[in-house]
């Protein structure tokens, strides 16, 4: 008898614990507010040649690579950097022309040497979902594979109901040379950006820029339509009537 007992309450308990699940928001997505991309603090700029040659060939590949980097950034940065402020300002508009009710958090408090790790307890909003986008990595690179420097804009986003531990959307987006052809996180550049020395690369300055720019407009548009994609789909778990 006891013995029954026991295997009743086991199994009583499993069915619980297997029909939990997380909760979610009381309201479909509707509005959301925007923790802004911050501009590129440094270009990343590697040739990733093999060492061929003497056994320090390595090293000396190395430290090339970080003197044209420092030579690159200062060229750059010779005019003013918007990369970061258009790119949320693209995805703030794509986002309002899905319908989409749009908070701009301007006054985030941000760590000084590490500007895209918010205290997100800090911040105040009555948007439904909160949007974090970040610009990880933007330069020059060239893979072993091939002679040329490419453009490289890797950007993220995540989407996330404070207080919650899902995110609705969270993706890396890469344009350039990380991306992939037929994948949904990539988007390949116009092959007119590629420059087969350090030298065509200072020579063309403004149009490594335009490329910049080109690749953050891009991700932005596809990072708002994956975005409005996502709550759509959680939206329509919510009756008509409270969307």
């Amino acid at each position: 008898m006891n013995r029954g007992l026991t295997v009743l309450l086991l199994l009583s308990l499993s069915t619980a614990c297997a029909t939990h699940s997380k909760p979610i928001a009381s309201n479909p997505i509707r509005s959301i507010a925007v923790i802004p991309a911050t501009n590129p603090r440094w270009y990343s700029f590697e040739n990733a040649a093999p060492p061929i040659g003497y056994p320090l060939q390595f090293w000396v590949n190395k430290l090339d690579s970080n003197s044209k980097a420092k030579r690159f950034n200062d060229e750059l940065d010779s005019q003013s950097n918007r990369l970061g402020t258009d790119f949320t300002d693209e995805v703030v508009t794509a986002l309002r022309g899905y319908g989409f009710t749009v908070e701009l958090l301007k006054d985030v408090p941000r760590p000084v040497n590490d500007p895209d790790n918010v205290d997100y307890d800090r911040i105040s909003t009555d948007a439904d979902a909160i949007l974090q986008i970040s610009l990880s990595e933007v330069g020059l690179y060239s893979s072993h594979m091939s002679r040329n420097y490419i453009p490289r804009v890797n950007a993220s986003g995540k989407l996330f109901v404070k207080g919650q531990d899902d995110n609705l959307y969270d993706e890396d987006i890469c344009y350039g040379v990380d991306a992939k052809n037929g994948k949904n996180w990539a988007i390949l550049p116009d092959t007119k950006f590629a420059y087969p020395s350090f030298e065509e690369v200072m020579t063309h300055a403004d149009e490594i820029r335009s490329s910049f720019a080109i690749g953050a407009l891009e991700i932005a548009k596809r990072m708002a339509e994956q975005i409005s994609d996502s709550a759509k789909y959680r939206n329509a778990a919510f009756p008509k009537q409270a969307q």
